[in-house]
Order: C-alpha cells, then sequence, then structure tokens
C-alpha cells in the first residue's frame, strides 16, 4: 500500500487551477493537506468495513449449508461472528478521522496523519487473513465438515482485530 504521501500528491495532481492558485495563501497548503489526509483516511476505513462485511455474506452460505445438513445446532456460533462483524465494521466507519479542524485546539501533526494512515493500510492484511478463514468455513460447510475449529479461529480473528483497532483509538487520544 502506498504512503499517505504519494496519495496526497495523486489528489494535488488532480486539482483544478482554482485550487493551485489558493495553495499560494500562507498555511492554506498545509491545512489542505490535512483535510485531504483526513478524507483518505475515511475513504480507506470505509474500504476496510466494506470488505470486512462482504464475510457476511459467507456466514449466511455457512448457516444454510448446516441446515441442508440437519446441523441447525452449530448455527448459534455463526450468528455470533456476524455481530462481531456487524461491531467490527462499526468501529471502522465510525472512528476518529485522525485529523482535527481547523480550529480545535488538539492537532495531529502529519506524521502521525501517516502513522495512522500506515495501521489502517496494514488493517487490509488483516481483514484478508480474515476473509480467508470466512472462506475455509464456508467451504467446510458446503462439505459437511467440521467448522468448530474455522468458527472459533474467525472469532478470535476478528477479536484481535477490534483490539488492534482500540490501540489506534488509543492512539488518537494520546496525541
Amino acid at each position: 500500500m502506498a504512503d499517505l504521501n504519494s496519495k496526497l500528491q495523486q489528489v494535488k495532481e488532480g486539482e483544478s487551477f482554482l485550487e493551485k492558485m489558493a495553495r499560494i495563501i500562507p498555511g492554506y497548503n498545509g491545512y489542505v493537506d490535512r483535510d485531504n489526509s483526513r478524507e483518505i483516511d475515511t475513504i480507506l476505513r470505509n474500504e476496510l468495513a466494506r470488505k470486512l462485511d462482504e464475510n457476511k455474506v459467507r456466514t449466511k452460505n455457512v448457516v444454510l449449508n448446516l441446515s441442508k445438513h440437519g446441523k441447525l445446532f452449530e448455527t448459534d456460533g455463526v450468528d455470533k461472528l456476524e455481530k462481531k462483524i456487524d461491531n467490527a465494521t462499526a468501529k471502522l466507519r465510525s472512528a476518529s478521522r485522525g485529523y482535527s479542524g481547523a480550529f480545535d485546539v488538539s492537532k495531529v501533526k502529519e506524521d502521525k496523519l501517516n502513522q495512522l494512515y500506515s495501521f489502517d493500510a496494514m488493517l487490509f492484511d488483516t481483514i484478508n487473513e480474515i476473509s480467508a478463514t470466512f472462506e475455509l468455513m464456508e467451504n467446510n460447510s458446503a462439505a459437511n465438515t467440521d467448522i468448530n475449529e474455522t468458527q472459533q479461529k474467525a472469532g478470535k480473528q476478528l477479536d484481535d482485530m477490534l483490539h488492534k483497532f482500540d490501540e489506534r483509538e488509543n492512539f488518537l487520544r494520546n496525541i
């Protein structure tokens, strides 16, 4: 994943003539960069939430497969996983945006924004691992094999991701 500065450079290249002229105003350039960083951070977190939310289709398929094989009692754990996915996506979508406004007392510096952006980008790998576990669980349920191990693994992965994301919130509070 490219770093924040390369993403900001892409945004700058797409600016209109008036936006480029406005950057000449002292202080405005840094403000716009921080505002763009904030927007990039939001877009990234929304994409993370969308990717994680895709696993809800897999959980529904697992429940369907289990019911086809007469294993309705095993669906309770899958329902709990779906609730964990909902909780995680809600946290991703509603998390602090990484930069305070122009007149806020607390400011987030650019190096901290880069750390935050890197952290959010690292979550892509985590969510890909979670998705692979959900895919394995879906395949196991379709093959009528035991899903308990993958179900527990998916739950632990979601818990670990939520814990990492709580660390992100603590990082922002301590700036």
